[in-house]
């Protein structure tokens, strides 16, 4: 991880002075966790802290010990959901956030197309993964 360039997420967005800055990072984040996903892999630990920044290399992921093979929709919401928690928790300033990492990741398709059969079978779109997450944010929430 030494050898990787840039500070962590949690870092960059707290000190971060402009939305603009915070919008591409985030943005750039979702295009990563899509890339990810699209090879039939949850991270597991989608958090601030296992996203690495530097401005001339982007947005790196790290701290892969929880992550698993999976063709599961409903497992690549949850590493979703997991971002959005994280997100709504140590970023508050940054309300926008998760709208800026589901922007990356759905564009992250729109770019490269459907995504690849791997196993046995194709993955989810990444329209289905956000329809997935916002199930299960409906699941989750406390309703009274």
């Amino acid at each position: 991880m030494t050898l990787i360039p840039g500070r962590t997420l949690i870092e960059h967005l707290r000190d971060s002075n402009s939305v603009q800055s915070a919008e591409s990072v985030l943005f750039e984040t979702g295009e990563l966790v899509r890339r990810l996903h699209r090879q039939g892999i949850t991270h597991g630990d989608l958090s601030t802290n296992n996203f690495l920044y530097c401005p001339v290399r982007g947005a790196s992921l790290i701290d892969f010990g929880l992550a698993r093979i999976t063709e599961e929709v409903e497992d690549f919401g949850i590493d979703l959901h997991v971002l959005h928690e994280i997100l709504g928790a140590s970023h508050p300033e940054h309300s926008e956030a998760m709208e800026w990492i589901i922007e990356g990741y759905l564009s992250f398709d729109g770019d490269q197309g459907p995504p690849p059969a791997v196993g046995g079978g194709p993955l989810p779109s990444a329209e289905e993964v956000v329809a997935r997450l916002k199930d299960i944010m409906t699941r989750v929430r406390y309703h009274g």
